[in-house]
Parts: structure tokens; sequence; C-alpha cells
């Protein structure tokens, strides 16, 4: 299947929040999104920097997003990101295609390392990204307290230079 990355439009912000209330699910990561989030989701969108799989008709697949993890110049030469892939549209290629794209942006602007967090429970996506070449940084034992119960969380590192 053909995919198209594109950045993300005003437009475009109806169908990302449907695969974002589907992927921020229980179980899959602390941040889990409810019908109250939208108004903020909304404001959100457009100033990230954001990352948009499209296929040959337009319809979105998934979505990547990243940013400087802070604004001290120190902490310019990486990024941290995070991305939803359509339930539908899982194990087409469109997360690997997401990553590539951002991993060559990376490049092109003088990146060193681009990260993101897994929860433990999240194994598909743990696999998923250390099959791409993401390395284990750090083991956040007891991260989150979700439900009753306490939540392990990895951070994940891909090195461009």
């Amino acid at each position: 299947m053909p995919i198209h990355i594109t950045s993300q439009t005003e437009s475009d912000i109806p169908e990302l929040w449907e695969i974002e209330k589907s992927v921020m699910i229980k179980g899959t990561t602390p941040h889990v999104v409810s019908e109250n989030d939208y108004e903020q989701f909304k404001k959100d969108v457009m100033r990230q920097n954001m990352l948009v799989a499209r296929n040959e008709d337009g319809i979105i697949l998934g979505s990547l997003v990243y940013h400087s993890p802070g604004l001290a110049p120190s902490r310019q030469k990486q990024w941290l990101f995070g991305m939803s892939v359509a339930k539908h549209a899982q194990g087409q290629g469109v997360g690997r295609q997401l990553i590539e794209h951002l991993i060559e942006l990376g490049k092109q602007n003088g990146i060193g390392k681009i990260a993101l967090r897994v929860m433990a429970a999240n194994t598909n996506a743990l696999h998923f990204y250390q099959h791409l070449g993401f390395e284990q940084e750090a083991y956040f034992k007891r991260e989150f307290w979700l439900e009753d119960t306490w939540m392990d969380d990895y951070q994940l590192a891909y090195y461009l230079d």
C-alpha cells in the first residue's frame, strides 16, 4: 500500500482524534483520552511538529508528533516522539515509514538522537521499536499508578550520529 507522509492540516483534526481515541487506551499508555479532551487536542494539533501518514485516497493512517525535550541549547540535538497508528492500518508498515521519515528529517536537521517512552505492558510496541534498531536507555520501575496497579515504563532511543 502506498503511504504518503505529509504535515497536518486543520481539516485533519477529526480524523486524527478518532485514531487518538482508539489507540490511547488502558494498557498501552498512561495518557488515556476521553471525549472531554477533544478541545485541548484541537488546540495542540496545530502547534505540534507532526508527520501524518495517508493512503493514496488521503485517508489518515497514523501520525507521529516530535519535539525537543527542552528549551536549553544542550537539549536541541535530540527529539522525543510519540506515534499513533489506526487499528486497521497496524502491521502494514505505517509506523515504520513514519519513523523512517523522522530519522531522515532528524539527519537533515543535525539531530543525534530520537527517543520515546513505552509502557512495559505494551510488549508489541517494545518489540516493534527494538526491531527498528531502538535501544533501551532507561527502565522506570513503578513509573505510573494506574487503576490500583503500578506500571513500569521504558525509554528507548535511536542514535542518528
